[in-house]
């Protein structure tokens, strides 16, 4: 009886919880994202080419822009198989500046909802992560990115 009760007592805790306490996005994360959000803005000038298609198509911020290009990149890097990885970090010396922040600053982001909460905390709608992720693709693309890459890509930014 007394299992069945300290079950239905911590059933009754994770289900009252707020969700970002129990997926890590509190605030915590919330620094960490303002945190990452200032690092890519200023290593968005090192990939100026990537963060002005951003800007020129989504009519976004160059600290928007930059943020949500970082919060994808890295959850690529925490994703993706070491060859991927390894592949994303030698495409462009543009994107190395924003994909290195993007990686130093935030191992939290491992999951699309991770992402999307740091699209929100950057002032955007997290719908618009279907908007990004095109563009980078695009970007990546024209860098010379493998088929194998670009795949991978896709369907992590799913």
């Amino acid at each position: 009886m007394k299992k069945i009760a300290v079950g239905l007592v911590t059933l009754s805790l994770i289900m009252s919880a707020p969700s970002y306490a129990l997926f890590g996005l509190g605030e915590k994360d919330s620094d960490s994202v303002s945190k990452l959000s200032s690092q890519i803005s200023d290593s968005a000038q090192n990939s100026s080419e990537l963060v002005n298609s951003l800007k020129d198509q989504l009519g976004v911020s160059s600290t928007q822009a930059a943020g949500g290009a970082g919060a994808l990149l890295a959850l690529a890097s925490n994703k993706l198989p070491a060859t991927s990885g390894a592949e994303l970090d030698g495409l462009s010396s543009q994107l190395g500046g924003l994909l290195n922040t993007a990686k130093s600053a935030s191992s939290s982001l491992d999951s699309m909802a991770a992402v999307k909460s740091a699209f929100e905390k950057l002032g955007l709608d997290s719908a618009m992560v279907d908007q990004y992720a095109p563009i980078v693709l695009e970007y990546l693309n024209k860098e010379g990115a493998s088929s194998g890459l670009m795949d991978s890509l896709t369907s992590l930014w799913k």
